[in-house]
């Protein structure tokens, strides 16, 4: 009974433990957008950003209006990464310029911030790029760590689904002392993925939901609660010696 009685308690206490550290956010996406990168001419690969098209639609749709059909023919097919930090973000979709001047929407040169709910408290937050209060465009920017100093500045509209790697391949390359990187860092071609059922995402560091957070947890329970079996079985061995 003692033992089992234990076990309980470890259970009780884990479960405690890792429910405290799966409070987070959960934000819908609602669309997938996909932009395939290369580095002065050689393919890096995909990435792949959900949209977050229930908090931020507007945003969304304009995001989408520029990757799919483009403005006066312009979309990000074509555009660079033009600001690189590392441990901060990268910067790119300046359709009209290609340098960071540019800016443009469906909704006119610029358009307002339509809400700043959403923190970016990992990497990987997708933003909208902006010179100030209600000055969206087309340039937008990747987060590669908890960036705390953009929220409540910048409207977040999206998160990488997939290739995170490649966002810190590309913020660890050789920069200016402006952030302008030395080797072209371009978007060769982009689009959404084929229409998907909406799924959820959260801004935990590690994504886990609870059925996760039983998956992931199972193995370091399973041992510890073995280990604790074994101490149990020597203790009782060690009573039956002194008896």
């Amino acid at each position: 009974m003692r033992i089992y009685r234990s076990i309980a308690i470890f259970y009780a206490f884990v479960t405690i433990i890792n429910g405290g550290r799966c409070r987070a956010e959960t934000y819908t996406v609602t669309d997938v957008a996909y932009l395939d990168v290369e580095i002065a001419g050689k393919e890096l690969g995909r990435i792949e950003i959900g949209l977050f098209g229930i908090v931020v639609p507007k945003t969304v749709t304009n995001f989408i209006a520029v990757l799919t059909e483009g403005i006066d023919g312009r979309t990000y097919a074509g555009t660079k990464f033009h600001r690189v930090f590392n441990k901060f973000v990268i910067q790119g979709g300046d359709i009209l310029n290609n340098d960071g001047s540019g800016s443009i929407s469906i909704y006119g040169d610029t358009f307002p911030d339509e809400n700043l709910k959403i923190n970016a408290t990992k990497p990987g937050f997708v933003g909208m790029s902006n010179s100030g209060p209600d000055t969206n465009g087309c340039q937008f920017f990747i987060t590669t760590r908890p960036t705390p100093s953009l929220n409540g500045k910048h409207v977040m509209f999206g998160i990488v689904t997939d290739g995170q790697k490649l966002i810190h391949i590309i913020e660890q390359q050789l920069t200016d002392h402006l952030g302008r990187p030395m080797k072209e860092i371009r978007i060769k071609k982009c689009g959404l993925l084929d229409k998907r059922p909406p799924f959820d995402v959260t801004d935990h560091p590690r994504d886990l939901n609870l059925w996760k957070w039983i998956t992931a947890s199972a193995l370091p329970i399973s041992m510890s609660a073995a280990i604790l079996l074994l101490f149990q079985w020597m203790i009782a061995q060690i009573n039956k010696v002194i008896i």
